[in-house]
């Protein structure tokens, strides 16, 4: 059995304290990947990534090769702990085990008891990941005790479903459609681990191995309407964190749909608030979420740090979505800042949306993001519809997607579907972070119908919610210029030219300037005129 402790200087022994550790740092930054990744296991492209991002895919596959045949030759006897095929690299669980042994009882934390202190790799990525590794594992230590660090893998969020009605058809018809439409939306957004019922009910009365949020879901029914009462609470503790009680049309599919979105939004932030409480605070779903709702506050410094807790979440889980959202992210950054220049890691929004699609084609997120980028960067109208359509179909809740479907008609001149689509989306939002985005889908579908008033009031709203947000001041500008609002719209300007201090509004004739769906509904014409 060979054994790696974490904290402190990088040393592989044997069962008889030999040291078996490769001499190289690349070869020993493998080994700490591998130790520290779930299962011991990670394919080969992401260990590439981590390692030789410099260098092209057939240089860092022969340099990985090359660093594996020293790791044998180091292990000796033990070998046969390191395996390899043309996909993964793993360590045998069954020869290998890390430990937490803290060398050092004071409370005052050094460089020294850092994870795998004297390991330094110059490579930016693998740079990123170990500097969180041990911020992450330092923070924890200095509130734990070693026992408790033993698994280096952190717990995913557990959500528990608990459902009582009074056993009329319609009450379980419509409790089970609301579990069902809200379960697939929190799986597409994140690996949570979702039980039909709270531990404390279980049947046999032995608790799931996590800490987790109880969702209590009551359905009675009177025709024509079910009364619906959730309460979302801790759920070991019983402590309650949200409550709602409405009443929902048996015949409705939109209230049904509002009332699940509404479920969802409140589930993510209760469980964004109270992370600590729940144990799930470095979750990658956590980290995700965090990332998320940093995009749609639009400033450079939120999302160059969305992207970094999007690449950590998907150090740690491998979901295709995180992949999307970055690409979204840099979509983002060049619509609000005209450049994307400014964020730590050069990757293209095309490159990240087409490995996410690869991964998983059949993702509601991974599809909704791929739409609009097929939008905005000049492909498939009709494509782009299709898949947002896709989209908002495998998932009817979520509101970004349902978005996205707002544009995609409006660009095909189907603007009444498009109106209702905005619309809707605006409904799912709720209170999100996402808010101010929704609403300035919703004054693009308003402007697109001829609804200048309307749509005034969505980009007043969305620039209220976020002044950092540039598009919805775009808009205003040209809107209040056609209907005649001239004070506002020199107001509009000047609060446009605070973050873009070299605009002007003939920029807006510029072909490179960011208002792709200006020109397609004509408004464009305003300025011109």
């Amino acid at each position: 059995m060979l054994s790696l402790n974490v904290f402190g200087r990088f040393l592989i022994v044997d069962a008889f304290g030999n040291d078996r550790s490769p001499k190289s740092a690349k070869a020993r930054g493998v080994l700490a990947l591998l130790a520290m990744s779930q299962g011991y296991s990670r394919n080969r492209v992401w260990l590439q990534d981590k390692l030789w991002s410099d260098r092209d895919s057939k240089k860092g596959s022969d340099s990985l090769r090359q660093t594996l045949v020293e790791i044998r030759r180091a292990f000796g006897s033990y070998q046969a702990a390191l395996k390899a095929d043309r996909e993964k690299v793993a360590l045998d669980p069954a020869l290998f085990a890390i430990k937490y042994h803290l060398l050092s009882n004071s409370n005052d934390w050094n460089d020294e008891q850092n994870a795998f202190a004297d390991l330094d790799i110059d490579d930016p990525e693998f740079d990123d990941w170990i500097r969180n590794l041990r911020l992450s594992l330092a923070d924890k230590a200095r509130t734990r005790p070693p026992q408790s660090l033993r698994s280096h893998t952190v717990p995913k969020p557990a959500i528990f479903f608990q459902c009582q009605s009074d056993n009329q058809p319609a009450s379980e018809l419509i409790s089970s459609r609301l579990i069902a439409l809200t379960t697939t939306s929190l799986r597409d957004l994140d690996d949570f681990q979702i039980f039909p019922l709270s531990p404390a009910t279980s049947e046999r009365g032995a608790r799931p191995p996590a800490t987790g949020l109880a969702i209590a879901v009551r359905a009675v029914t009177m025709t024509p309407h079910s009364h619906m009462a959730f309460t979302l609470s801790h759920a070991e503790t019983g402590q309650i964190y949200w409550s709602r009680t409405v009443r929902i049309s048996v015949f409705s599919e939109e209230s049904l749909l509002h009332e699940c979105g509404t479920l969802v939004q409140a589930i993510l932030s209760t469980l964004r608030d109270r992370k600590d409480q729940l144990a799930i605070s470095n979750s990658a779903a956590m980290l995700a979420s965090h990332a998320r709702d940093l995009i749609f506050r639009f400033d450079r410094n939120s999302l160059r740090e969305a992207d970094s807790h999007l690449r950590y979440a998907y150090d740690r889980e491998q979901r295709p979505q995180y992949l999307a959202w970055r690409a979204f992210l840099r979509n983002m950054a060049q619509f609000q800042h005209r450049s994307s220049a400014f964020l730590d890691d050069k990757v293209t929004s095309e490159e990240l949306v087409q490995e996410a699609l690869r991964q998983d084609a059949g993702s509601a997120s991974v599809l909704g993001i791929g739409a609009h980028l097929e939008y905005l960067g000049g492909g498939s109208s009709r494509g782009s519809l299709r898949l947002a359509e896709r989209a908002v179909s495998l998932d009817p809740l979520n509101a970004v997607n349902m978005a996205i479907l707002s544009n995609s008609e409006l660009v095909l001149d189907k603007l009444e579907d498009s109106r209702r689509s905005a619309l809707t989306a605006l409904a799912l939002t709720g209170t999100g972070e996402h808010r101010a985005f929704v609403e300035f889908f919703c004054c693009m579908s308003a402007a697109a119908v001829g609804d200048y008033a309307t749509a005034i009031g969505h980009a007043e709203v969305a620039f209220l919610l976020r002044p950092a947000f540039r598009a919805p001041l775009r808009y205003l500008i040209a809107l209040y210029k056609q209907m005649g609002m001239i004070a506002q719209m020199e107001r509009a300007i000047v609060q446009l030219q605070q973050l873009e201090p070299d605009f002007m509004p003939s920029r807006f004739l510029d072909a490179d300037y960011p208002i792709t769906t200006m020109r397609r509904i004509r408004l464009i014409d305003t300025i011109a005129g």
